[in-house]
């Protein structure tokens, strides 16, 4: 390498390896890698050729294989490149006697053990004695159509995702599952396959195939594993693809009491800006919408200190029409699960919850008067001489996310 003006680095794996070629392919890839890391290199060329090209098509289809991995090795993916792959070994081997240039043969490439030189040296020679025509050719022929195919197949996938997929979110991706199942179940197939490997895993046919059958058929609240750490869960009309959620923690926000105040909410991987005052702000001038306020009658019923926090199981919300899950107020706003955990609840100091942020607040009152007697007025309306309640007993409180 030295002679043709080329520096030469040499490794060797840092553990035994596995006696399977596969493992010895993932090394020397891994090796590669390394090395184009450390000299800063933008590209990584191998020298794969035509035979290698039309040796895997075969091995995959003895093995088994769909579209995508009919189309062989491909001539470029990442940094790899393979620019000898519409050579030929023997119009290689030509080049370098001609031009007197040595090279090694790997004595692997000869070794029976291996399924990859069972068809190079046995399955391949006899189907081009005992079939007419150009067997080799063919299956890079081959190779060629199904690639050109899977281009075909991948442009209808990230249309389908175009027009289907909701939002990236983290660790995963929203869709709308009546959407994607308008297309066929390859191109459902294809687009599952390209989200996974935005989240950098390469999805089995058989994770996929999990994947297109809860797409046609899943019911809402079901999830499946496809595989590679992921799980395809159905939310209503939505499907969620991604990982687990990392446990991001739980950080609520306590009002101690009636004055002023502000802090930030932590909700999973959801921030909140929390600001509370007395008598609240104009909504024209703090410019925040009516669903990120709530503004509570101070003596109403509710007790100090209150509490943003996520859901817990049991809460309840009195809304004017008689009390009501929180569970099952997400269901009839059609709240995803993947959410619920990550909506602010404001509670007082009893637990009682009075304000489910943007869904629902707190009906009548939390504390009730016995009835009054007959020719008395309510025990909470204002004797005659008062002003009703004005701002200065409401706690305005804001809640936005950051």
């Amino acid at each position: 390498m030295e002679a043709l003006g080329l520096r030469c680095s040499v490794g060797r794996p840092s553990r035994p390896l596995p006696a399977r070629q596969e493992s010895f392919r993932r090394a020397r890839y891994e090796f590669l890698q390394a090395t184009a890391e450390a000299e800063a290199a933008d590209r990584i060329v191998t020298a794969h050729h035509a035979d290698d090209q039309a040796e895997t098509v075969l091995f995959r289809i003895l093995r088994g294989t769909g579209i995508r991995g009919l189309g062989g090795i491909p001539e470029r993916r990442g940094i790899i490149v393979r620019p000898l792959l519409p050579f030929w070994r023997e119009e290689l081997r030509a080049y370098l006697v001609e031009r007197n240039i040595p090279y090694l043969t790997d004595p692997s490439n000869e070794d029976p053990r291996w399924s990859r030189v069972r068809i190079r040296t046995l399955a391949l020679p006899a189907l081009e004695r005992s079939w007419d025509g150009p067997v080799r050719e063919r299956l890079v022929s081959l190779a060629y159509a199904a690639r050109e195919a899977d281009r075909a197949l991948v442009a209808q996938a990230r249309e389908a995702l175009e027009r289907c997929c909701v939002a990236g979110l983290a660790g995963g991706f929203r869709f709308v599952r009546s959407c994607l199942a308008e297309y066929h179940r390859t191109v459902q197939a294809r687009a599952v396959a390209l989200l996974a490997e935005r989240l950098d895993v390469r999805l089995s046919r058989g994770g996929t195939r999990v994947a297109v059958e809860f797409i046609r058929g899943g019911q809402s609240g079901a999830s499946v594993d496809v595989g590679g750490g992921l799980s395809l869960r159905r939310e209503f009309e939505h499907l969620w693809l991604g990982l687990p959620a990392p446990d991001a923690g739980e950080i609520p926000l306590r009002i101690p009491s009636a004055g002023s105040g502000r802090g930030v909410l932590r909700l999973g991987e959801r921030r909140f800006r929390v600001a509370w005052t007395g008598p609240p702000p104009p909504r024209y001038v703090t410019g925040v919408p009516a669903d990120d306020v709530f503004d509570l009658r101070l003596g109403g019923g509710a007790s100090f200190p209150l509490e943003i926090r996520s859901w817990r199981a049991g809460d309840r919300i009195r809304l004017a029409a008689g009390s009501r899950k929180v569970k099952r107020l997400f269901a009839d706003h059609r709240v995803p699960l993947s959410e619920r955990g990550r909506i602010p609840i404001l509670v007082d100091a009893e637990g009682r919850v009075l304000w489910v942020w943007r869904l629902a607040k707190a009906g009548p009152p939390l504390a009730h008067a016995p009835p009054p007697k007959a020719g008395q007025p309510p025990a909470h309306a204002p004797p005659a001489h008062e002003e009703p309640c004005g701002v200065s007993d409401v706690l305005s409180i804001e809640v936005e996310e950051l």
